[in-house]
């Protein structure tokens, strides 16, 4: 529901927390930190720029100049630590990819304030291939994909399946960075162009037409606590959205919570943050997430100016007794419609090639009504600061032979190479063992009982050809279908709709027909727990 907590957002001083944020360098990481300090707490920021739009603002309490991570990591992780020490900081909100760099350091004064899942599960919602077979696993609906390992791969897909044709892009990629759109009717990009090998896998994905929508959502011990939503509409790369408006979809929104739960069987209850890039495609009736951004993404802004996102990051969201969760962003106070937002800058770059009359019309409406998260008449230091930054920016672009969007993110990336790659590969492969060797444990115990059960009804008499029987096999979560759920009025399996918006009704019928089996799931819960 619509968050709808009063407007005293200050909170007692026994719950207000000192929080670093892992660079202070993008919109976002402003955003979070006025967001964050509007709710009582005090914010502390490293980044590798010595100057960054945090560094200006009076919301953030202050501001350190760490080791870049994307070129020394050891030195990035030893930075945090001193920061830890010097603050005094309660917990650390990770902003972009220098999650994976804390999430794999090893240090217990990190990793016990880190809100973000583990690293074997971080790492598997990041690259986009391993995220493509978990969800497989998990029996949630992701278009078809390929491994291609070598341009070999490429050249043997068969683009005549797919209507539309796939997507090729790196399996640790980012945004629309590197990605191809292959059609039968075109010719293939040539090798030099992908970069493909060994050391550099892509994911072959069927590309899936229809309406865009990109989701933030928190996490807290397996249960969604918050989660905004919003169209696709105006981007400076085609990818890169620069105006967000709140919207409900609750078959998106079934999907999210479904596949918490589901993760959460196989993996234990984590924490952390998750944003998912979905396509509806209405004309099959399909809605399917192509990727997952497991950290802070432009989706926060839908929060700004508000400190109920903090609420649910601290963990201090106000027990009103009402309140559902996970919560949405509150309307705007203005005209009391859907929370949006804008970046003016990139708002203003817009990608326009192909836009009509009427797309620039409606692009203007959304830049003159919708706010811009930078900007804040309380704090209008980052705003003013913008020219003396960008200067700043193009001389060091300029140096490291690198275009701007690029310096923004180059040192912040996680690109794993040599040596490494190699050991984030065993982990990943050692942890889909586990995985699939608790999947198989989860459905053999669900078997056993189901068989019990029919066992204990035998005595009663044949069952009614009315009513139906039960399956042989007990479809489960982790074998690529959907478990499923009988329906009340006929017995029979039934597979929820995500489309149709059932998911939340039909969770209810199954758990139901399921509590004699919970006992087995509690079993693998606690085998986890105790790993």
């Amino acid at each position: 529901m619509v968050c709808g907590l009063g407007c005293k957002e200050a909170l007692p001083r026994h719950q207000r927390l000192r929080l670093l944020l892992t660079n202070g360098r993008f919109p976002v990481s402003l955003d979070l930190a006025r967001q964050l300090r509007k709710a009582g707490h005090q914010v502390f920021v490293v980044d590798p720029m010595e100057y960054h739009v945090c560094a200006f603002s009076i919301k953030v309490k202050s501001s350190m100049q760490v080791s870049a991570p994307h070129d020394d990591a050891k030195g990035y992780v030893q930075g945090v630590l001193t920061a830890i020490e010097k603050w005094q900081i309660d917990q650390i909100i990770p902003i972009h990819e220098e999650i994976f760099y804390l999430a794999e350091c090893g240090e217990p004064a990190i990793l016990e304030r880190l809100f973000a899942p583990p690293f074997e599960l971080l790492v598997r919602l990041h690259n986009k291939w391993e995220f493509t077979k978990m969800m497989q696993r998990l029996g949630m609906d992701v278009p078809e994909a390929q491994l291609c390992t070598n341009y070999g791969d490429v050249e043997s897909l068969n683009l005549e399946k797919y209507k539309h044709g796939m997507a090729l892009k790196p399996c640790f990629g980012r945004a629309c960075t590197g990605v191809h759109h292959l059609e039968i009717s075109e010719p293939l990009p040539e090798c030099n162009e992908l970069n493909i090998g060994h050391h550099n896998h892509y994911i072959a994905q069927e590309w899936t037409k229809g309406t865009r929508y990109c989701t933030y959502s928190v996490v807290r011990d397996g249960r969604v606590e918050a989660t905004s939503l919003y169209p696709v509409t105006d981007t400076i790369d085609g990818s890169s959205c620069v105006y967000f408006k709140q919207k409900y979809h609750e078959g998106i929104y079934n999907y999210i919570l479904e596949f918490v739960r589901r993760c959460s069987e196989i993996h234990g209850p984590f924490s952390g943050q998750l944003a998912f890039d979905f396509v509806e495609d209405l004309e099959n009736n399909r809605l399917v997430t192509i990727e997952c951004n497991p950290r802070s993404t432009s989706g926060i802004h839908l929060w700004t100016r508000t400190p109920y996102l903090a609420y649910v990051l601290t963990n201090s969201l106000p027990d009103v007794g009402h309140e559902e969760k996970p919560i949405q962003p509150p309307p705007t106070h203005i005209w009391h419609g859907p929370s949006h937002a804008q970046v003016a800058a990139g708002m203003i770059m817009w990608e326009h090639r192909d836009a009509t009359l009427s797309v620039w019309a409606h692009h203007m409406a959304r830049l003159v009504g919708a706010r811009d998260v930078v900007w804040a008449w309380r704090d209008p230091m980052p705003v003013i600061a913008e020219p003396f930054l960008l200067t700043t920016y193009f001389t060091m672009a300029r140096k490291a032979g690198l275009q701007l969007p690029e310096l923004f993110q180059h040192q912040v990336l996680w690109e794993p190479q040599g040596t490494h790659l190699e050991q984030v590969r065993k982990i990943i492969e050692d942890a889909d063992a586990r995985d699939e060797e608790k999947a198989r444990r989860i459905s053999n115990e669900l078997e056993t009982v189901m068989t019990s059960q029919t066992d204990a009804i035998a005595p009663c008499g044949p069952i009614s050809d009315d009513v139906g029987s039960a399956p042989e096999k007990m479809p489960g979560y982790f074998t690529g279908e959907e478990s499923p759920v009988l329906d009340r009025k006929t017995s029979q399996p039934d597979v929820p709709s995500l489309n149709s918006g059932t998911m939340r009704d039909s969770a209810v019928s199954e758990t139901s027909i399921q509590v004699p089996a919970q006992q087995a799931v509690d079993n693998v819960a606690a085998e986890k727990h105790h790993e």
